[in-house]
């Protein structure tokens, strides 16, 4: 993680969202903007990004089945080995948390079959 520390990616993608979400484009527009803009940062960062997108998708009353789908799919194949050297123990292990309850939360959510980001 050469460009942001660790709590430093979750709240610049927040940031990012809620500046978009201004915009009055709706959530999915905000969502489809800030996940574009973080897109392919690397492997560690890639991780914290798609928790990040999952954990404000959660709060939102229905989420595109494309996010839950690639969500899911992605953050189930995190290995902590794979970030030890980016991230301290205390980080892979909040990281690690954050991971499990979107995994969990998007198992649970109302889906939106509409891909249009109105």
């Amino acid at each position: 993680m050469e460009d942001w520390e660790y709590d430093e990616l979750f709240n610049l993608i927040n940031e990012y969202y809620q500046d978009f979400l201004a915009l009055s484009r709706g959530h999915k527009y905000a969502i489809a903007r800030t996940t574009y803009e973080f897109q392919n940062l690397g492997y560690t960062e890639d991780f914290i990004v798609d928790t990040a997108i999952g954990e404000i998708s959660l709060t939102q009353d229905k989420v595109f089945i494309g996010y839950i789908e690639g969500i899911t799919k992605r953050l189930s194949e995190f290995k902590r080995e794979k970030v030890a050297k980016e991230l301290t123990n205390e980080e892979i292990e909040d990281l690690s948390k954050r991971i499990n309850r979107v995994i969990e939360g998007l198992r649970t959510v109302e889906v939106d079959y509409n891909p249009l980001a109105e």
